[in-house]
């Protein structure tokens, strides 16, 4: 009987004591929205060659009385320009909402996942409504889509996707068109080299059946310690040519190298006044 008491007892403190001891807390994870992606990333600087004037192509030294010749750099910019002008009308509203982004703070919306949602006016002067939708992964990155609406026309079409890096090292992006029928039109490749201080942006033609799909242009900063710190290099399929551009900033002297243009491997240079001389 004792025995049974004793029993009884031991287990009756046992009980208690469970009973009192609390389960643990699981500690509060507080969600912190993705840093959003540098502009540098999303948007290629055409700057540099804004003062294309065909009026300078040549002029007379009055000292020597010898023909100036600007054509190389001329040449450079006309290319650089017209590349502006077409990737400009071309996304000119993504970089508009991209830009408009950073104005605004997201909500969470759960399962690593975060929006940023607003309107803006565009340079037609319409309102859109932007969505802007960031999820982090469990790779070290952020997949991006961004889905936009304009009244009357079109409701939360996607109109670029994305993958960067969360400590903004790379970023690729691709551009759609055609609310009515997103196809795929620009796809964009960024990548930051600490370690060699370079810094590239490619717009490559991702359009599908289209002649020109493959086509790119590339810019880079290559502050590096070289020659030139500015670069662009201009891929066209059709004639499996590349041009290439290489020029200071902000002195102004560079070089381009175009087979199909030039007929020949060389650079052609311009000094800091822009007019041609010998590389």
């Amino acid at each position: 009987m004792n025995n049974l008491k004793f029993v009884l007892m031991l287990t009756l403190m046992i009980s208690v004591f469970q009973s009192c001891v609390k389960e643990p807390i699981e500690p509060i994870v507080e969600e912190v929205a993705p840093e959003l992606p540098p502009e540098q990333s999303f948007i290629m600087p055409f700057d540099g060659f804004e003062d294309a004037d065909t009026s300078g192509l040549h002029r007379i030294n009055t000292d020597s009385r010898t023909l100036t010749s600007f054509r190389n750099w001329f040449y450079s910019a006309t290319n650089v320009v017209v590349w502006n002008v077409a990737i400009t009308l071309q996304v000119w509203l993504p970089t508009a909402s991209f830009v408009e982004s950073f104005n605004h703070q997201p909500d969470f919306m759960g399962n690593k996942t975060w929006l940023w949602a607003y309107e803006f006016t565009g340079q037609d002067g319409k309102v859109y409504k932007a969505k802007l939708q960031g999820k982090v992964l469990d790779s070290e990155e952020v997949a991006w889509e961004m889905k936009m609406s304009k009244a009357g026309a079109f409701t939360d079409v996607i109109w670029y996707t994305g993958i960067t890096a969360k400590d903004n090292s790379y970023a690729t992006w691709t551009l759609n068109h055609q609310p009515n029928n997103p196809e795929a039109l620009i796809g964009i490749d960024y990548t930051r080299d600490d370690v060699n201080n370079i810094e590239s942006i490619r717009y490559t033609n991702v359009r599908p059946n289209n002649p020109d799909n493959g086509d790119y242009i590339e810019f880079k900063n290559l502050n590096n310690g070289g020659d030139y710190n500015k670069s662009y290099d201009v891929f066209q399929v059709k004639k499996d040519n590349l041009l290439e551009i290489r020029w200071n900033n902000p002195e102004q002297d560079g070089r381009v190298k175009d087979p199909s243009h030039f007929n020949d491997e060389e650079w052609h240079c311009w000094d800091v006044d822009l007019m041609d001389v010998d590389c």
